[in-house]
This record gives structure tokens, C-alpha cells and sequence, in this order.
């Protein structure tokens, strides 16, 4: 039995242990592969993995190399692709692979995997049925323009949070993000701004421009996950100069799933009402970016057919369950205190829109009946 540490080769991700008896087959190691890895490989046949050996002069890649580095990071150096030119074949035997090398030992990688698009691969009778469905089934959408941006940049500095709590109201009018994403998913007119998200605005930009891990924004629903990440947005873009990839799952029937990619020179370029297939099309138009994304599950998120991978940011209110082998860094944005709920209601016209009164004034004395 020997244990091979495997890295899947464009994927953000961490190497994995497989534990396998150096006498079976290439064939059965990608069955181990598949069953060890269920939610990455969620609609991956086995036979359809590419594995290739992680030799380097004779001796197995060393995990703290600066290639295997950027391989966790989903990178591709001139190395890595050529190691993965040369396939091995599925009836090989993995002594081949073993024989002349070291023993396979930690710290090191082995095997470099490849996740190819399944529909290269298929039988005579799904290609003749794909040739049909081609037919009937439209292309995917991309992108089609891009367009101007235009948003007061006092509405989304988050390097600013901090100095706007102590200096201003808390209450930061956003007319402009309003309009902007009315029709994808929305943002509410006016941004409070709680102490809480000052602390976290700071910690996520660090770990999103340190780039190691990707981050996990978990909360309860209704605590701002969504808002901040549109925020951070734009901060990336308008501020930081960096190309953006929004994938937002709409809350409205019949809408799906809209993106809105920010160039980070001024423009943007929205699409809606988006499938997996276009999802693909669009992240291979757009090429690299920063892909923030929002509301969906862990399984959505971590399969390769959902067209999510690799993503550096997501927020959910669903429960994410960050492994050992994991390299995501969750952070939780916490709950709203009494005290800032009870700002943001005089702040804003919150009682009136949930018809709690008809007025728009309320003396001081009569809150505590609100808060009550």
C-alpha cells in the first residue's frame, strides 16, 4: 500500500492523500480518486480524469517547490504543463509509475490530475445525440458589451468604513449601488454601517489580496453577506484596479443566475438568466479575475459542473463545512446588535415600510415602544 498525495491541476485547492496498492492500475487509482473526492468530482466520471506523474529529473515534485505552490493556487507554470502532456494510460500498472523513483513520502506531490471537459470525451452514440441536440440546443451566452460605470465612489470605500462610523451617521445614502444592481439582486438604498463590518471589511480585503486561501462568508440570513460582497466589488475594481467576476443567484422567479464583470478600467459588462454552460463561456471570455460568489451551497459551489470553480470569495447562509484538506478560510459576519438596530430604524424609514406607524416623525420618548 502506498500513499500518493495527488493536486489537481487549475483548481484553487490543496493536494489529497490516496491510499492504494501500488499492484493495481492507473484505472483503479481513478476510481480511488472519484470516490475519495465525491463533492469535487460531483458529475465526473472516473474514466474521464486525466493523471498524469509529478516527476522533476528523476524524482517526485516537491511540495514546497515554487510550481507546486502555484499549483494550489490554480495556477499553471511551464513546468506543470509539461508534465501533463504525457497521459498515464488507464491499464498501466502503478508499479511503472513507482519503479526507478523513491518511495513516495509527505511533503511531496505525486500525481497531478486533470478534470477535463467530460463532453471530449464520449461514445460514437452520445456524440451522434449531441449532434442533434446542438441543433435544437441554443449557444451559450457570453457577454456582449461593455458599459460604462458610473457610481459615486463615497458609496463603496470600504477603506473608509471606519472613518465614516466615527465622523458621519452610520447611515451611508446609496442611490447609486441601488440602481446599479436593480436588476441583479438587488442593494438597498441606504448602508448602515455597524462596527462589526468595519473589523471584517479590513480582514476579508486582507486575506482576498493575500490571495492563499479562498474566503467563506457564512451568517445567518439578513446580517448583510450579500451587500458587503457587492461592496467588495466594487472596491476591487474602482478602487484596487482589478478585473471582477460577480456570479449572484437571483432571488426572483425565472431569473437564474446573473453576472456582472467590472473590468477594473471603468467598465462593466452584465448578463442574467445564466446556465452552467454559460457560466463556462463567460469565465472563458473574461479570463482571469477575482470571481466573488453569492448565494449558493457548498455543493454547488465546490462541483466542477456548476461553472463556479475556482472562485476566491463566497457568501452563504447555508452551513460550509471547511475540511482538514480545505484551503478555504471561513469568517462569520455576525448578528445585528439591539443598539444598531435601533439606529438604523431612526435612521431610516424602516417602521413605515414594515407598517409599524403611518408618520414619518416620532418623538425620542415614543422609541422605546418601538424597540419594544
Amino acid at each position: 500500500m502506498v500513499k500518493l498525495f495527488c493536486a489537481i491541476v487549475g483548481v484553487l485547492g490543496k493536494a489529497f492523500p490516496v491510499n492504494i496498492d501500488a499492484g493495481q492500475s492507473v484505472g483503479d487509482l481513478k476510481k480511488k480518486i472519484k470516490k475519495d473526492n465525491p463533492g469535487k468530482l460531483k458529475g465526473i466520471d472516473a474514466n474521464d480524469l486525466q493523471v498524469f506523474a509529478a516527476k522533476k529529473g528523476g524524482a517526485w515534485l516537491s511540495s514546497l517547490s515554487e510550481d507546486v505552490k502555484k499549483l494550489k493556487n490554480g495556477e499553471k507554470t511551464a513546468l506543470i504543463e509539461a508534465l501533463t502532456t504525457e497521459e498515464l494510460q488507464e491499464e498501466d500498472p502503478l508499479e511503472d509509475m513507482l519503479s526507478g523513483m523513491g518511495p513516495p513520502s509527505f511533503r511531496q506531490t505525486h500525481l497531478l490530475v486533470v478534470v477535463p471537459n467530460v463532453n471530449l470525451k464520449r461514445s460514437a452514440a452520445a456524440q451522434a445525440i449531441a449532434s442533434i441536440s446542438k441543433k435544437i440546443k441554443p449557444e451559450p451566452k457570453i457577454l456582449t458589451e461593455l458599459l460604462p460605470l458610473s457610481v459615486t465612489e463615497g458609496e463603496y470605500q470600504l477603506d473608509k468604513l471606519s472613518e465614516k462610523r466615527a465622523n458621519d451617521s452610520p447611515m451611508v445614502p446609496t442611490p447609486d449601488l441601488h440602481q446599479f444592481w436593480k436588476e441583479y439582486g438587488g442593494f438597498p438604498e441606504c448602508y448602515f454601517i455597524r462596527q462589526e463590518e468595519v473589523v471584517f471589511g479590513v480582514l476579508v480585503v486582507r486575506l482576498l489580496t493575500e490571495g492563499k486561501n479562498r474566503v467563506v462568508i457564512v451568517g445567518s440570513p439578513g446580517v448583510g453577506k450579500s451587500c458587503f460582497l457587492m461592496l467588495m466589488a466594487f472596491h476591487l475594481a474602482c478602487i484596487k484596479k482589478k478585473k471582477v467576476l460577480i456570479i449572484r443567484r437571483m432571488k426572483e422567479i425565472n431569473t437564474g443566475i446573473a453576472v456582472v464583470f467590472f473590468d477594473g478600467q471603468g467598465s462593466y459588462s452584465p448578463q442574467t438568466n445564466l446556465s452552467p454552460d454559460d457560466l463556462f463561456a463567460i469565465r472563458n471570455q473574461v479570463g482571469p479575475a477575482t470571481v466573488l460568489v453569492d448565494g449558493f451551497r457548498q455543493d454547488e459551489a465546490d462541483s466542477f459542473t456548476s461553472g463556479l470553480l475556482p472562485f476566491a470569495c463566497l457568501a452563504t447562509s447555508c452551513q460550509f463545512d471547511a475540511k482538514q484538506d480545505d484551503n478555504s478560510q471561513v469568517v462569520v459576519l455576525p448578528a445585528w446588535r439591539e443598539a444598531d438596530l435601533l439606529e438604523y430604524a431612526k435612521s431610516s424609514e424602516w417602521v413605515i415600510e414594515t407598517g409599524l406607524r403611518l408618520v414619518r416623525t416620532l418623538k425620542p420618548e415614543l422609541w422605546t415602544r418601538v424597540r419594544q
